[in-house]
């Protein structure tokens, strides 16, 4: 389905522009395809490209008279349609602009940009542009799916659009940037990062509502702050001070979980960067996949968010214990210890 075969090309196109040189020749099922990185690409009036072409970080233009016998997947570029298309067309963080000669015998898709259509421009498919999400049932279960319009096949259900493959990535690049991240503060700043976890779990609570107020005053002050132009710096500042703060506690809470998972899985002693990379990732994902749930959606992470907030805190950057300890009444003097 032409649908899915935009998805395949997407993801084929990230995978060979890893390594690959400013222009070369692509073997995707059609020959003399092209893949370009960092480059224009200009097909001239009356050349004919017989395979795909795939261009990231470049702006596409075909003349009027040019054609093309397959897809066109441009990532981060414009596009310039005269010519003809005989696949599918799809720009990723581009722009769109069908002249009154274009012919699109495919799908168009556009995220992340817009469509300029002259009169006379051809799209024989879906014109689908920046899909956004939609709502289906799952065994009488209704279930939000990150689709837009646009049928996708799965498992015998239709689902639509092609915002999948971005909640998808989206969520991987996540857990991978917090489980690194949280492997890193483990390793460099254990003993904040352990009285930050303990404060979030052991007084949850508190430390909800303390991250909600927190979240409540820190917007009133940054925007007070912007507003007046010529404090707007110092709100920045405050902005990025709760953001960090912020990131901080939810990898603190990440830390613990891994330590406490992998303690309930295996008695042998691992690396405090994996325990933590570990349950950061997993805290993320669950997250994401918290975000999926009507009636949930965003407040999973919120919650989460306030609460790790709230221990840094009422921990004063994991520098003091809360809740504090009790300190342990002296035994009288002649009474046994």
């Amino acid at each position: 389905m032409r649908g899915l075969r935009i998805v395949w090309m997407a993801l084929l196109a990230v995978v060979l522009l890893v390594p690959a040189a400013p222009a070369l020749a692509f073997d995707g099922g059609r020959p003399d395809g092209q893949v370009i990185f960092g480059d224009d690409f200009t097909l001239e009036a009356g050349e004919r490209l017989d395979g795909d072409l795939v261009v990231s970080g470049g702006n596409v233009t075909l003349e009027p008279g040019s054609q093309v016998d397959g897809d066109v997947v441009v990532w981060g570029g414009d596009v310039e349609v005269g010519g003809i298309v005989e696949g599918d067309l799809a720009a990723f963080g581009g722009n769109v602009d069908l002249q009154e000669t274009a012919v699109v015998d495919g799908d168009l898709v556009v995220i992340g940009g817009r469509v300029d259509r002259d009169e006379g421009a051809v799209v024989r498919g879906e014109q689908i542009v920046n899909p956004g999400r939609t709502i289906i049932k799952l065994r009488g279960w209704p279930v939000v799916i990150p689709f837009g319009p646009g049928p996708i096949p799965f498992g015998g259900l239709h689902f639509t659009g092609y915002s999948l493959l971005w909640e998808g990535l989206r969520t991987v690049l996540s857990v991978l940037l917090m489980a690194g991240l949280a492997g890193l503060v483990a390793v460099l700043w254990p003993r904040p990062a352990a009285l930050v976890g303990r404060a979030s779990l052991e007084a949850p609570l508190p430390s909800l509502g303390v991250g909600l107020l927190t979240i409540l005053v820190g917007a009133v002050v940054v925007i007070g702050l912007v507003v007046t132009l010529c404090l707007a710096p110092a709100g920045l500042a405050a902005a990025v001070a709760v953001g960090v703060a912020a990131v901080f506690g939810w990898v603190a809470l990440g830390i613990l979980i891994g330590e406490r998972v992998l303690a309930a899985l295996t008695p042998r002693s691992v690396s405090p960067f994996w325990s933590a990379a570990l349950g950061a990732g997993l805290l993320t994902l669950l997250s994401g996949l918290l975000h999926l749930i009507p009636c949930v959606g965003w407040t999973g992470g919120f919650l989460v968010t306030c609460a790790g907030l709230g221990a840094v805190v009422l921990t004063r950057f994991g520098t003091v214990d809360y809740p504090p300890a009790v300190p342990t009444p002296p035994v009288p003097a002649g009474e046994p210890e």
